[in-house]
């Protein structure tokens, strides 16, 4: 499967408007309403590509917050256990407990380092995911704004042009009944 980004579909439907056919006298352009339509049904499939991404992105991360959740735990456990061989073999409640405090202290550290790490990089990739889905939606807002104001137009010039050319049959009608009274 080829991967679309949503830029480049916009980038693509920004040149096909630029290099429509300009309708004479009017703001209006002739475009191509099946290549617009297929630049759109592509935008429909590569939008929920991106967002099933960032759900990965998400999973990823929560997987690593896990991984940190249990390497500080396993740590913990095992200052308890050298805590517990410290007594058996020597016998030395101090010593013991200051080695069960200084390893259960740098498992908590590691913890923390390991969990400050993964929320920054989710942060991180989350705002950026954020930003380019704004920029997305803008972009899209924006198309489809110039597509209606577009079309307005183009139904409005026509419209004009419906009159005036009925205005123009009109006078000619009433001009060629003269001469034969």
């Amino acid at each position: 499967m080829v991967k679309i980004d949503i830029s480049f579909l916009i980038d693509r439907l920004e040149t096909l408007m630029n290099t429509s056919r300009r309708v004479p006298l009017t703001s209006g352009a002739m475009v191509n309403r099946n290549e617009c339509l297929e630049i759109i049904d592509q935008m429909r499939i590569t939008i929920p590509q991106q967002i099933e991404q960032a759900r990965r992105i998400e999973e990823d991360v929560d997987r690593v917050l896990a991984l940190a959740h249990e390497e500080a735990k396993r740590v913990v456990d095992q200052a308890h256990v050298e805590a517990e061989r410290v007594l058996d073999e020597r016998g030395l409640l101090e010593e013991a407990e200051k080695r069960s405090a200084s390893m259960f202290d740098e498992g908590l550290r590691q913890a923390e380092e390991t969990i400050r790490g993964a929320d920054e990089y989710a942060i991180s990739v989350l705002g950026d995911l954020e930003d380019q889905l704004i920029a997305v939606q803008t972009t899209i807002r924006n198309g489809l704004d110039m597509l209606q104001q577009e079309s307005r137009r183009r139904s409005e010039s026509m419209e004009s042009e419906r009159e005036r050319l009925a205005d123009g049959a009109g006078v000619q009608g009433s001009s060629e009944e003269s001469p034969s009274l």
